[in-house]
């Protein structure tokens, strides 16, 4: 009992006959304080070394006078704590401050869901790196439409067009090369969600159907970025055989799921695309990989 105590629990204080306590709380409070009675002591069973460190960091890191990078120091550890799989980046990135980006994203995803935060942003910086190139642009899995959002509004000036392929019905069966994590049907989300994401532009096509049955309607186009997000082999394989040809040099494809151990499927497909290219594959730490047509 003595870690609880050091923070202020199971302390008892006595009032005279008639008064009542100033630390009193209703009795909601007190079952709330139970609560974290029996969360500490589980904390100081799981890690009796740590205990007292990492609770003083979670009282620290919540405290209202503190600067910024002492706070992202507490949650590097409390975080490496749970999970030292885990590595913090560098404090201070000039992203994480960019509030027009931020809005952008919570419009598209649960409250809470950053997970995808770094790989939009990058996609988002890469756009850049074709704007004097012709073509159009063309995405293999718009699910909800944020990625499609940021290549309409990177091109809402030109005459290019974006096209969208996608089952809208979820993910096709996994095959033996997709391991265990992905299941038939999942992500799935009615074509009409995408519409709605991308009501504010008209530089895009959309193209319901398995891929790649739909492919041969943009036979004749060329293209200046690719974007694969399929999570699974075969649907990768098929991206990147209908598509590589029809990206103009200088070009870039840009595959979202490469580096994640979830989609085996999608990186292997790409290695096994790309052994006999000259094009070489440039591994993210966001979990994505691009490369630059030659």
């Amino acid at each position: 009992m003595s870690l609880l105590r050091r923070f202020g629990y199971g302390r008892k204080v006595h009032a005279g006959p008639g008064r009542r306590n100033p630390g009193s709380t209703p009795s909601n409070a007190v079952h709330d304080e139970s609560t974290v009675l029996r969360l500490a002591s589980e904390l100081q069973r799981l890690s009796p070394e740590r205990a007292e460190f990492l609770l003083t960091l979670l009282c620290r890191g919540l405290g209202e006078e503190i600067a910024d990078s002492e706070r992202y120091q507490a949650a590097e550890v409390l975080a490496g704590a749970v999970y030292p799989k885990y590595r913090f980046s560098e404090f201070a990135r000039i992203f994480l401050e960019d509030d027009a980006f931020l809005t952008y994203y919570e419009r598209f995803m649960d409250v809470g869901n950053w997970h995808s935060l770094d790989r939009k942003y990058t996609l988002d910086q890469l756009l850049k790196l074709t704007l004097h190139l012709e073509g159009d642009l063309v995405e293999c899995g718009a699910y909800k439409g944020a990625s499609a959002y940021l290549m309409c509004k990177a091109f809402r000036n030109s005459d290019c067009v974006v096209h969208l392929f996608d089952s809208y019905e979820g993910l096709s069966a996994p095959g033996n090369r997709d391991g265990a994590y992905w299941t038939k049907g999942a992500l799935q989300t009615p074509e009409a969600v995408l519409h709605q994401s991308l009501a504010e532009f008209h530089n895009y096509r959309s193209y319901k159907g398995w891929i790649p049955n739909r492919f041969g309607e943009v036979a004749d186009r060329r293209f200046r970025f690719l974007h694969v997000d399929v999570d699974l082999f075969q649907p990768t394989l098929d991206s990147l055989n209908f598509f590589y040809e029809r990206v103009v040099p200088g070009g870039l494809i840009l595959m979202d799921d490469y580096g994640f151990t979830t989609c085996p499927g999608a990186k292997r497909a790409a290695d096994e695309f790309f052994a006999s290219k000259p094009e070489r594959i440039v591994m993210l730490s966001t979990g994505q990989a691009f490369t630059v047509k030659r």
